[in-house]
């Protein structure tokens, strides 16, 4: 039975996550990016920061008792739009490269429609 112990994995998965993005940040090619690895944990932290501001705004006064929740569910919806554009920015680059990539591919002609005959 050589079976790890739990922690043992549990670090051993961690670090190879840490290696991971390591790697992406040194990559000195910029063949992959960095930012769709990153973006859920900044996502995460963004929304801490914002919870604690609205949380201690709440504390400042009466209209901070009032406003703070609004600001605060304004700050999520920006927020979560703001992620979700920069990951579609993100995943059409990534089905861009490979077209770019591609030997064979050719841009189409486009029709001109002075030597080309009306029909």
């Amino acid at each position: 039975m050589n079976a790890e112990p739990p922690s043992s994995s549990v670090l051993s998965s961690l670090w190879q996550q840490i290696r991971a993005v390591l790697d992406l940040v040194l990559d000195l090619s910029f063949r992959r990016f960095v930012t769709p690895h990153l973006v859920r944990m900044l996502y995460v932290l963004s929304l801490l920061a914002a919870f604690f501001y609205a949380i201690s705004w709440m504390f400042r006064g009466f209209w901070g008792f009032i406003m703070a929740p609004v600001a605060l569910l304004f700050y999520l919806i920006v927020a979560r739009v703001t992620v979700e554009l920069i990951l579609a920015i993100f995943r059409i680059a990534e089905h861009l490269a490979p077209l770019g990539n591609d030997p064979v591919a050719k841009p189409a002609a486009k029709p001109n429609s002075f030597t080309d005959p009306v029909r």
